[in-house]
């Protein structure tokens, strides 16, 4: 069905209890269309408990195989046979290290535990994705997409997997060039595999930019939705609220306060109204791919 579509997500559910707070509220007024659950992460039994009380929601399986916060550090649920993605007795901190050193078969062994811990604590997943791309093969070093593609294939879920990228946007730019000619063939895999994916995934930086604002943060972001071809597309963030936890764990914690801001924000509501994009969650993606 041609239009344009677009899934407001938020990453990192289950990370911390102040973004369990943020993504639960945006969850329960419509303001996001999906969220992902950290499996090995401190937090994430509230995040479960909120997802098995209400199946009604869109909540997937954000696989996680990095730990990337200096003081706030979480490691593989596999109890054993995962060497390869340990250091110092947790997940490394960087997606680097993951592509030099992980095993595939310990990552499809992690990958499998971590969706195995969610549905038993009643978690029903819509779909995976994965923690700061670390199965794409971002640095061109080793990419673990066919085994999340044949994990998906397995289960029956979707992947969030962009296949075209937006001139300007975070991740675009930021991919090396033979990544990006790499798509064509993974979004290939996943079509014979059953497995729908997406056509852009929306980003931005992490971090707060000299002289950035929430306003120009919000322009930014809203400067995107008019670009956007017709297609299937996710915008993610990380929203949470601003609490003396979340400052303990993260230095960018302001950015992650404006992303909880952000799809509650009327002018956002206007922009992504204004373009003629249809709001639509994980649900919805396997209809609108004929699959």
């Amino acid at each position: 069905m041609p239009g344009k579509y677009l899934i407001l997500h938020a990453d990192d559910f289950g990370m911390c209890h102040a973004h369990n707070e943020a993504t639960i509220e945006l969850l329960e007024y419509g303001s996001i269309t999906s969220a992902s659950i950290m499996v090995p992460c401190p937090w994430f039994p509230e995040a479960a408990a909120y997802a098995r009380s209400h199946p009604e929601k869109c909540i997937g399986v954000h696989t996680t195989l990095t730990s990337e916060w200096q003081l706030y550090r979480w490691g593989p649920v596999s109890r054993t046979g995962v060497a390869s993605l340990i250091v110092d007795g947790y997940f490394p901190p960087d997606v680097l290290t993951v592509e030099k050193n992980s095993i595939p078969e310990e990552v499809e062994r992690e990958i499998r535990a971590q969706v195995a811990l969610a549905q038993a604590f009643g978690v029903s997943p819509t779909h995976l994705d994965n923690h700061m791309g670390t199965v794409y093969g971002l640095y061109g070093v080793q990419s673990h997409m066919p085994v999340v593609l044949q994990i998906c294939s397995e289960l029956g879920l979707p992947f969030r997997f962009p296949t075209a990228y937006l001139p300007g946007d975070a991740i675009g730019d930021y991919l090396l060039e033979d990544v990006k000619t790499g798509a064509a063939q993974i979004a290939q895999a996943a079509k014979q595999l059953n497995v729908p994916i997406i056509d852009v995934l929306l980003s931005h930086p992490f971090e707060v930019l000299p002289g950035e604002t929430y306003e120009s943060f919000r322009e930014s972001v809203c400067a995107k939705f008019s670009r956007l071809p017709v297609g299937i597309h996710e915008l993610y963030i990380h929203p949470a609220k601003d609490t003396p936890e979340l400052r303990a764990i993260n230095p960018q914690w302001r950015k992650r306060v404006w992303e909880y801001r952000l799809p509650k924000d009327p002018v956002v509501k206007l922009a992504i109204e204004s373009a003629g994009i249809k709001l639509i969650s994980w649900r919805e993606v396997r209809d609108l791919r004929g699959m």
